[in-house]
């Protein structure tokens, strides 16, 4: 399907209404999606999971494609529904605050959101994941032609009439951090379209060397958005804070992840809007990895939207991630600053935003 962009669903008409749903189960996984088998033997290969690089039996790799949703960053859209079930989630620049490009695929939540519009970043990013499933708000009428032309299956919050069941709005919070999806009913529309997403990264094996030197965290300056990832060696993850506040999901788990990429990249105006800005993801840069209690310096490269970064260290070798989730910050240069073991973390300024 990489010629363009399918829009799923082809049921009737239907209105976008307030929903209580939300309070009862806000981020329960279906437990058809759980990945583990009571009936699994020993002798039973193993495989990897596509965008976490978590061994399980291979029988229950999911076959199916990623979805992407994009998720509000704004502060008042916090806490966000299900945002600590996504594999990968890629942190950009909007206008002054960020935004998450979201990548479910080995969970799915029964609700996700608060649901925003795209960006013309957007498409340089889904096609790493193999014709997502692509879940926004919609958008301006030229960034939205640049979406209906890319490789998603597009699934707007504008074709609700051909997604009944998809869309509804919480009434626990104001317009416009209030929209959601129903993961589950994405997915059931989308029962013909996409495929399986290829791996992005590459992982280490148990007992091998890290590599990089011990740090306990990081602070990245996203435009006016302040991002703060501190290592928690109890739990063997990053926890992430923005503008000070712990960054907590509804479900009140804290948003935390095995890997923590900073990409150095370059924004541009997106051509679509100028006001708006554009992360230039093709090419090459600097990287730096933060991973179990490490901090790995490297650079990272990209020739076209279907390849995946390629990740190497200072000196040429490929920068392998732990196994389990990642975020990823599409980062301005120079923006970031290193927390050192011992140091406390309000002691280390953030470099000027902007």
């Amino acid at each position: 399907m990489p010629g363009g962009t399918s829009d799923a669903g082809a049921d009737g008409g239907t209105s976008l209404v307030p929903d209580t749903s939300i309070d009862q189960a806000p981020n329960e996984s279906a437990p058809a999606d759980s990945g583990e088998s009571a009936t699994t033997t020993a002798a039973e290969p193993l495989a990897r999971d596509p965008l976490t690089g978590l061994e399980r039996p291979s029988s229950s790799v999911l076959d199916r494609p990623a979805m992407v949703v994009k998720i509000d960053g704004y502060p008042r859209a916090q806490p966000q529904v299900a945002l600590e079930s996504a594999d990968i989630v890629i942190e950009e620049i909007v206008e002054g605050v960020t935004r998450f490009f979201a990548v479910f695929h080995s969970e799915i939540p029964p609700i996700v959101g608060p649901v925003r519009s795209a960006r013309t970043q957007d498409m340089l990013l889904a096609p790493m994941f193999r014709v997502p499933l692509f879940v926004w708000s919609g958008g301006n009428a030229k960034v939205s032609a640049v979406v209906r032309n890319g490789a998603i299956v597009n699934f707007s919050a504008t074709n609700q009439g051909r997604q009944r069941g998809v869309w509804f709005r919480s009434d626990r919070r104001r317009s416009p951090h209030n929209l959601m999806a129903r993961a589950p009913r994405v997915f059931e529309l989308a029962a013909d379209h996409a495929e399986r997403p290829a791996p992005v990264f590459s992982y280490r094996a148990a007992g091998d060397a890290v590599g990089g030197r011990v740090v306990s965290g990081v602070r990245v300056s996203m435009s006016r958005t302040r991002v703060q990832w501190l290592w928690n060696r109890r739990v063997r993850r990053w926890e992430r804070t923005s503008d000070g506040v712990p960054h907590v999901a509804d479900s009140g788990a804290r948003i935390a992840a095995e890997n923590v990429l900073v990409l150095e990249v370059d924004y541009l105006p997106s051509p679509a809007d100028p006001n708006s800005p554009e992360a230039q993801t093709l090419g090459s840069g600097k990287v730096l990895l933060f991973t179990a209690g490490n901090l790995i310096v490297g650079t990272w490269e990209r020739e076209a939207v279907e390849d995946p970064w390629t990740l190497r260290d200072r000196a040429g070798s490929p920068l392998l991630l732990t196994p389990g989730k990642t975020w990823v910050e599409l980062a301005r240069p120079e923006r970031t600053a290193i927390i050192d073991v011992g140091v406390e973390p309000d002691d280390v300024d953030f470099v000027a935003t902007g």
